[in-house]
């Protein structure tokens, strides 16, 4: 199996080909490589495919930094913080409030980028469409699977904005921020998704299964299987999602990593759970300094290690949530080190310092209680300030969870409860009998046990919590609750469901726990607020156009 950094790093000689005198989106202009000279050899043109994979990596010299909290800050932050099981405190506190703002600087900057991603993509699309397939070793064929993953990597970025900010503009093939520099949103929800289904089916029905050169990394049928079924979703195409979810799950690719605690690790480089990643891998200096050698880095520990230990406060974990689980659900003590607690990989006491004795520490009272996800090291010891631990965006359990959320919407409870349970039996730690406990720090199990009954389990739950919805429903969103703290999808998932109101009134009672949320639930927080500098720029968009609430 090859690496997929083999292939993704490369030097892009891409960026040429996006020569841009409108500086709408501040696309960077490089005098290397003419696209009449990149689309004339396979190997230019897989050069400039590089290009379009780099933008899954901002440039970290950008002057926004914006390279040092990517996939932490935006897209963390935008997936889980109006949850309230991860918090904030310090200038992005305001989450925790939902108190957030248009001019907020996370909302123009993943905004800004992913449309350099689609941008790029469109560039690249509109010359490889000109480009004879004789230029390729295979012809059409090799045209084809190139076509597939550059317009895959675009509804991506797609998918990322409609989940975040609803109907935006929509840059058809052909059109780019210099030939459209102004363009309205979408009529509609339909009309937004509607590109990004059909660029995935594309994707999904020309790719393979494994990584094209078996290079991973690369966009896979998996892929944009997953991804196309999330998009059927969102506009309630139950049937044809499921169809999409029941070909992973019947292709034998992918399976559950047997140890919850292990999908997380550094150098955990696309295991059998991984559907996609955005790895950062191992480099021989990952000190300060090492930006001279690749835009692949990024600082999580960082972000997410405790203040009383050089962590910056950008991901404090609820009591909510540490008080949320099961006994023997596992996922706790992989994915969290609570106060009084002894981190597993890195030995410090939360809470043994002067002033962070307590339940809560800093000004704003935030629960002293960590992600030990991506925290694994001490910030900064070892020589080590980068960390190569993989973001990772889509795992088969979203698959499973997914597919079960379509069963109950199509008529088969009996085989989404199956699925349900699928989860939890890996959550109890009974696919790690098998394993060798070699160094890893937490204690596999060593025998199966027993694993509550989720339908049972969860009807006692809904009635406990006071839960209107089916309990499917209920017992869906504690499952991504519990499996995708810190990930990338548990905000969406909640309002995509239209479960964000039942479960902040049910989880985080107003004015009532530990956290004291004190703010009503207000629908229009399901969307976030068009950035106000693309208000600005846009002469198509106008404060009219705004989303509600903002």
């Amino acid at each position: 199996m090859k690496k997929i950094y083999k292939y993704i790093i490369s030097l892009s000689l891409l960026a040429g080909l996006f020569s841009c005198s409108n500086d709408f989106l501040e696309i960077d202009h490089y005098d290397i490589l003419e696209p009449s000279a990149m689309f004339s050899s396979e190997e230019t043109i897989l050069q400039g495919l590089n290009g379009v994979y780099d933008m899954f990596y901002p440039e970290w010299r950008d002057a926004t930094d914006v390279q040092k909290s990517w996939n932490i800050k935006p897209q963390l932050a935008f997936s889980n913080y109006p949850a309230l099981d991860c918090q904030a405190s310090g200038w992005d506190n305001e989450f925790t409030r939902h108190e957030w703002r248009a001019d907020k600087d996370m909302f123009y900057e993943g905004w800004k980028q992913a449309y350099k991603a689609i941008d790029r993509a469109n560039r690249f699309l509109s010359n490889l469409e000109t480009t004879d397939p004789s230029v390729f070793e295979d012809g059409q064929n090799t045209k084809s699977i190139i076509e597939a993953e550059c317009k895959a990597i675009r509804a991506f970025f797609y998918s990322w904005l409609a989940q975040n900010f609803g109907r935006i503009p929509m840059l058809v093939p052909g059109e780019t921020y210099s030939t459209s520099p102004s363009k309205p949103r979408a009529e509609s929800t339909e009309g937004t998704w509607a590109l990004i289904i059909e660029d995935f089916d594309f994707a999904a029905k020309t790719l393979d299964w494994q990584p094209w050169n078996d290079q991973y990394g690369r966009i896979t049928r998996g892929m944009a299987k997953a991804y196309l079924a999330q998009a059927y979703m969102y506009v309630d195409r139950f049937d044809d999602a499921k169809t999409e979810l029941k070909d992973i799950i019947d292709s034998d690719v992918y399976a559950l990593n047997p140890s919850f605690g292990q999908i997380h690790m550094e150098d955990n480089f696309w295991d059998s759970e991984s559907v996609w990643e955005v790895s950062y891998p191992h480099f021989g200096n990952l000190n300060w300094g090492a930006d001279g050698q690749t835009d692949a880095l990024w600082w999580p520990t960082y972000l997410t290690a405790s203040p009383e230990y050089g962590g910056w406060g950008s991901l404090y974990v609820s009591h909510e949530f540490c008080k949320s689980f099961e006994d023997g659900d596992k996922r706790l003590k992989y994915s969290v080190v609570q106060k009084g607690e002894i981190h597993p990989f890195t030995g410090q006491t939360i809470g043994a310092s002067a002033g962070f004795e307590g339940d809560f520490v800093s000004s704003e009272r935030m629960p002293n209680n960590f992600s030990i996800k991506l925290w694994k090291r001490k910030p900064g010891s070892d020589g080590i300030v980068m960390n190569p631990i993989s973001a990772k965006w889509m795992r088969y359990s979203a698959v499973l969870l997914n597919y079960a959320e379509c069963c109950f919407e199509t008529g088969e409870a009996s085989t989404g409860w199956s699925y349900i349970n699928q989860i939890r039996n890996r959550a109890w730690g009974n696919l790690e009998v098998e394993l060798s406990q070699g160094d890893y720090p937490i204690e596999y199990n060593t025998d199966v046990v027993d694993v509550p009954e989720a339908e049972s389990y969860y009807q006692s739950y809904k009635t406990q919590k006071g839960y209107t919805s089916d309990v499917w429903k209920v017992a869906i969103t504690i499952e991504r609750r519990h499996e995708f703290l810190a990930e990338y999808s548990f905000w969406y998932d909640l309002c995509r469901t239209n479960m964000a109101e039942e479960f902040l009134n049910n989880e985080y009672p107003k004015n009532e726990g530990y956290t004291q949320r004190s703010f009503d639930f207000n629908p229009n927080r399901m969307l976030y607020p068009i950035p106000t500098d693309e208000i600005i720029k846009n002469d198509e968009i106008s404060q009219e156009d705004q989303n509600p609430g903002y």
